[in-house]
């Protein structure tokens, strides 16, 4: 038996706004989660069992530690337009160890992904002082940067 939905059931106006909020919060923090799932460990025995024969444990691990956290850190900084210049160029030097790690293992698909991220990430930061919905507005409002 099919359910008929009725139009009383979509949020209104304000309310539409705030589920947005609500699920933009949701994905801000599950966003890197799945690195944590199995264990930081797991994760970063995957990434040098992966890399290797193509790059030096060396390289590899210290790099696998830092990632979740440096994803989820510089992401919330974006979103929150919190440090902003400093999350973007932050996120562009993962975006280039993200991209040469995909490069030396062949996976072309995920290397155009990420270059697609460091387009956005690109513009993002060539605009980033006409950014007045951030918290570096909020915090700098009275200040004159001429």
């Amino acid at each position: 038996m099919q359910s008929k939905v009725s139009f009383s059931e979509f949020p209104k106006g304000g309310e539409l706004m705030t589920k947005h909020r609500e699920i933009a919060d949701a994905l801000l923090r599950l966003a890197g989660i799945g690195k944590f799932m199995g264990g930081l460990g797991h994760f970063v025995g995957t990434m040098n069992q992966q890399f290797s024969g193509k790059l030096s444990a060396a390289i590899v691990m210290p790099f696998a530690y830092v990632l979740p956290f440096g994803e989820v850190t510089v992401g919330a900084l974006i979103v929150l337009g919190l440090f902003t210049r400093v999350g973007l160029t932050l996120s562009g030097l993962l975006l280039i160890g993200l991209t040469f790690g995909t490069v030396m293992l062949g996976d072309f698909p995920t290397v155009a992904h990420n270059v697609q991220y460091g387009l956005v990430n690109f513009v993002l930061l060539w605009l980033a002082d006409l950014d007045r919905f951030s918290i570096d507005h909020m915090r700098t409002r009275g200040v004159s940067t001429a």
